[in-house]
């Protein structure tokens, strides 16, 4: 939904940032954690718990603390409030553009007062509960995104061909900008004006 508010004439290309996001947070970012938690001896290797002292809440923490000193634990508490911040200013926005595709304008007023008082009740309670509800909910994300996928894949699919075709093997084809015939016209209006 984010990446839909670009303004991009290729879809392709905005796809493909969204791709490097996933990768570089989850194979990289992810990826230095792990090996940091697990070099730095708050998991008994053996067994695979943390040691005696250390819990889900603080694990991170005491990693990054026992590898790089009272800095590490500084960049992890800094870390960890501006991506909580911003996971919460994102998931905001999707839940609000999903509640005025499904229900209207006026409706995204209920939901932003509905999203404090859970951010607000998801403070308060305890940590592993949190994650055990934010871990269902977004697994049950996971039914509509891939329905989702697998419908739109012949979309996909040729669109991403007439990119590579374009792109790639220098092939002269008429772009594939848009699956909407009309929004297609007009785009291919705006490439031949030089508004790319």
């Amino acid at each position: 939904m984010v990446h839909s508010n670009s303004n991009v004439k290729e879809p392709v290309k905005q796809g493909m940032w969204g791709i490097f996001e996933v990768f570089a947070d989850t194979m990289v970012v992810c990826t230095m954690t792990a090996v940091v938690v697990l070099s730095s001896g708050a998991i008994d290797l053996n067994t695979g718990l943390a040691v005696a002292g250390t819990n889900d809440a603080t694990l991170v923490a005491q990693a990054f603390g026992n590898v790089f000193g009272k800095p590490g634990e500084w960049f992890i508490a800094i870390a960890m409030v501006l991506f909580a911040f911003t996971t919460l200013l994102g998931w905001s926005h999707y839940g609000s553009k999903a509640v005025e595709y499904l229900f209207g304008l006026k409706a995204v007023k209920f939901y932003k007062v509905f999203f404090v008082l859970l951010v607000v009740s998801g403070a308060l309670m305890s940590s592993s509960i949190a994650w055990d509800i934010s871990d269902t909910f977004n697994g049950m994300m996971m039914i509509p995104n891939l329905i989702g996928v697998v419908v739109l894949s012949p979309v996909l699919i040729k669109i991403v061909r007439n990119y590579v075709d374009r792109k790639i093997k220098g092939k002269v084809v008429t772009p594939v900008l848009s699956f909407d015939p009309e929004v297609q016209k007009e785009m291919e209006v705006a490439v031949k004006n030089g508004e790319e």
